[in-house]
C-alpha cells in the first residue's frame, strides 16, 4: 500500500497513512508541503521502514520514497493501491471551523424580531453577525466574516461542512456564504448553564456559545456546541449570569430584521450554496483535449544514426537514408539522458577516501567537468580540505587567489536577497569550456582549519542558491567536523581508490568507520570508483576481491582507466583527455546521477 497526501487548497491537506488520517493546515502552500513531508517522515521513523508515498495536488502528482532518516527521493509510479481515496478522486477541502450548515434552522427565526430573553444576533438582509454585547454597555458591534474564511467556505461542498460532524468553531459565530440566522443567547441559571440556541428551534440549531466554566447545557435534542470554552472567553466579557442581562438589554438595541419574505431568503440560501473545490475534469473519450490536439499536429522526430556505418550512410545521403542507431550509440544516448535528467533541488556529491593520493581530487575534477560539459553549467567543485587542498592548483588558474575562507568572511553578501551569480566571481575560478567553477581551499593550513562544521553549513546554504550540483573534494581526517559535515550533507557519496593496497585498505577502513558512527545509509547508497594508477593490467584475482568487497558495501562499483595527464598533477586540460577516459567517466557520472 502507498501512503497518500491530498493537498486540497493553499492552506489545507489530508495525509492518509496506514493506521491514521491526519488533517494538516498552514499559512500558505509551502508550509503545507513542509508539514505534509514532516508527517510522512514521522511515520517512517515510527515504523523504522521506508514509506512509498504520493502527494496529489490539483495539477501535479509527486511519487516519492520517504526514509526513516528523513531523506526523501523520487520513485517511479506504480499500480499499488493507496490509503484513502483513489488518486483520481476529486480533491475536496476538509471542513473548517469557520463554516456551518444552518439549513436545519427553523425559518420562523428569520421572519421577525426575537422577544423575551433572547436577542437577535444576525440580520438576514445583510448577512452580518453581531458579537454578543458587553455587559457594561450592551453594544452589539458588527463582525464581518474574514475574507479568507469566506473563500475557504466557498471552496467546500455542503456535504463536508462541520455541522454534520459537530465541529466547534474558533470564532463563536458561524458564517454561511451570504446567509445568516438569528441566534440567541439564553439566560442560564448558573455558571454551567449558559448556551445560545435558535430563537424558535432549540432542537435543530447548534449552540452558538458555551460557558467558560462548564459544557453547554443542551436543550431538546442535544445540539452540538459551536464555540469552545477559550473562544467563549474571548466573546463574552462577563460570566454566564450577567450575560443574560446583557443579551436582554441588547434586544432593544439590535437592528430590526429585514422584512424580506422568508421563502425568498431560503431561495437565496440555496443559490449561494458553497461550490466544490475545482478539480481536473475527467477525460471524455468523445472529446479531444489540448494534449490530443498537440500530439496530432506534432511529428515525432526520427532518431538518426551519427556513428559507425549507419552514421556514415546518414552523412553520405544527407539524411535521405537514415538507418537506426546501433546498440552502442543507443546506449550512449540513454546514458546522456540519465546525466541530464532534471533534479528536484540542489544536490551535493562528496568524494571521499582517507588516504592521500587516492585520486580524490582527480575524481572531483572529472565528475565536475563531465557534469559541466553534458549538463551545461551550474556545477561547483568545492575543495573542503581541512588542511591545504590541491583542487585549486589542478584547475585553470585565475587572476585572483581568493578561497573558501574569503567567501566565508563575506558570506552576508551571498545571503542578501539581491545576490546573484556575479557576486561569486571574486571567489570562484571558472573552468572555461568545461563549464564548472572551483572554490579552492585556503593555502594556509591554519586558515583552512577555520572551516568547521558550522562554517561548512553556512557556505553550503549560501552556495546552494547558485549551483544545482556541488562536487565536494574532502580531506583525510574522518573525525574533522567539516569532513563529517560534508558526508552527512551528501546526497551521493563517492568512494574513490586507486588499485593499490594502501589506498583500497584506507577506503575499506573508512567504510567500517562510517558504519560504526551511524552513517551506514550513506555507505549503502554510495558509488565506488576504482581508478587505475598504471598502464598495465593488474592482478585479476585482486580485481575480483576489490569488486566483491566494495560491491557488498556500496550501490555500484565502476572502473576508470589510467590517464597519463593525471600523473604529473598539472592543470586539467579537457581536450587532451583521451576518449576512452572520458567514456569511463561518463559511465561513472551516470551512476552518480542515478543516486540523486
Amino acid at each position: 500500500m502507498i501512503a497518500q497526501a491530498r493537498i486540497t487548497s493553499d492552506t489545507t491537506a489530508t495525509v492518509h497513512l496506514a493506521d491514521e488520517t491526519v488533517e494538516v493546515s498552514g499559512a500558505d502552500l509551502p508550509e503545507i508541503r513542509d508539514r505534509v513531508k514532516q508527517a510522512f517522515i514521522t511515520s517512517a521513523k515510527a515504523t523504522g521502514q521506508d514509506i512509498a508515498v504520493v502527494i496529489v495536488e490539483p495539477h501535479v502528482r509527486h511519487h516519492l520514497l520517504v526514509e526513516p532518516t528523513g531523506r526523501i527521493t523520487g520513485r517511479e509510479a506504480d499500480d499499488r493501491p493507496l490509503y484513502g481515496p483513489g488518486i483520481d478522486d476529486p480533491l475536496i477541502a476538509p471542513p473548517t471551523d469557520d463554516t456551518a450548515d444552518l439549513s436545519s434552522i427553523d425559518q420562523a427565526a428569520l421572519r421577525g424580531p426575537v422577544t423575551g430573553e433572547h436577542a437577535a444576533i444576525g440580520s438576514p438582509a445583510t448577512g452580518e453577525h453581531a458579537a454578543i454585547g458587553s455587559p457594561a454597555t450592551g453594544e452589539l458591534p458588527t463582525v464581518r466574516p474574514h475574507g479568507a474564511r469566506r473563500r475557504r467556505a466557498a471552496a467546500m461542498p455542503p456535504s463536508t461542512l462541520p455541522a454534520a460532524r459537530g465541529g466547534s468553531g474558533p470564532s463563536g459565530v458561524s458564517a454561511v456564504s451570504g446567509t445568516s440566522a438569528s441566534l440567541a443567547a439564553s439566560a442560564g441559571s448558573g455558571p454551567s448553564a449558559t448556551s445560545a440556541v435558535s430563537a424558535s428551534s432549540a432542537a435543530s440549531a447548534p449552540s452558538a456559545l458555551s460557558a467558560p466554566s462548564a459544557p453547554s447545557a443542551m436543550s431538546a435534542s442535544s445540539a452540538p456546541s459551536a464555540m469552545s470554552a477559550p473562544s467563549a472567553r474571548s466573546a463574552l466579557s462577563a460570566p454566564s449570569a450577567p450575560s443574560a442581562a446583557s443579551a436582554s438589554s441588547a434586544s432593544s438595541a439590535s437592528p430590526a430584521p429585514s422584512s424580506r419574505p422568508a421563502s425568498r431568503t431560503a431561495q437565496e440560501t440555496a443559490r449561494k450554496r458553497p461550490l466544490p473545490a475545482r478539480t481536473v475534469p475527467e477525460k471524455d473519450a468523445h472529446r479531444p483535449t489540448l494534449q490530443d490536439l498537440q500530439s496530432s499536429t506534432s511529428k515525432r522526430e526520427k532518431v538518426k544514426a551519427t556513428r559507425g556505418v549507419p552514421g556514415f550512410i546518414t552523412r553520405l545521403t544527407g539524411g535521405v537514408i537514415s538507418p537506426r542507431p546501433n546498440r552502442r550509440e543507443r546506449m550512449e544516448t540513454e546514458r546522456l539522458e540519465r546525466i541530464r535528467r532534471p533534479l528536484e533541488g540542489p544536490r551535493n556529491i562528496a568524494v571521499v577516501n582517507l588516504k592521500g593520493g587516492a585520486h580524490k581530487t582527480t575524481a572531483s575534477l572529472m565528475v565536475a567537468a563531465t557534469l559541466g560539459v553534458t549538463r551545461g553549467g551550474n556545477v561547483l567543485a568545492w575543495d573542503n580540505n581541512e588542511t591545504r587542498g590541491t583542487l585549486g592548483w589542478r584547475g585553470i588558474p585565475t587572476d585572483h587567489h581568493r578561497t573558501a575562507v574569503d567567501l566565508l568572511h563575506d558570506i552576508e553578501t551571498l545571503r542578501a536577497p539581491a545576490a546573484s551569480n556575479a557576486d561569486l566571481d571574486p571567489y570562484v575560478r571558472p573552468q572555461g569550456e568545461m563549464r564548472f567553477d572551483i572554490l579552492a581551499s585556503d593555502e594556509d593550513p591554519g586558515s583552512a582549519a577555520s572551516i568547521d562544521e558550522t562554517a561548512f553549513a553556512d557556505l553550503n546554504d549560501a552556495l546552494s542558491r547558485f549551483y544545482r550540483i556541488k562536487v565536494i573534494d574532502t580531506g583525510n581526517n574522518v573525525r574533522a567536523s567539516n569532513w563529517l559535515a560534508a558526508v552527512k550533507s551528501a546526497d551521493q557519496l563517492v568512494i574513490v581508490s586507486t588499485v593499490r593496497e594502501d589506498t583500497f585498505n584506507a577506503a575499506a577502513w573508512m567504510i567500517d568507520e562510517l558504519r560504526a558512527t551511524g552513517l551506514a545509509e550513506q555507505v549503502d547508497h554510495a558509488v565506488t570508483i576504482l581508478s587505475h594508477s598504471s598502464k598495465g593490467k593488474f592482478d585479476p584475482t585482486l580485481r575480483s576481491r576489490l569488486l566483491a568487497h566494495f560491491g557488498a558495501h556500496t550501490r555500484a562499483v565502476t572502473e576508470v582507466p589510467y590517464e597519463q595527464q593525471f600523473v604529473d598533477g598539472s592543470h586539467l586540460d579537457w581536450p587532451r583527455v583521451s576518449a576512452k577516459t572520458k567514456e569511463a567517466w561518463l559511465d561513472a557520472t551516470a551512476l552518480i546521477i542515478d543516486g540523486l
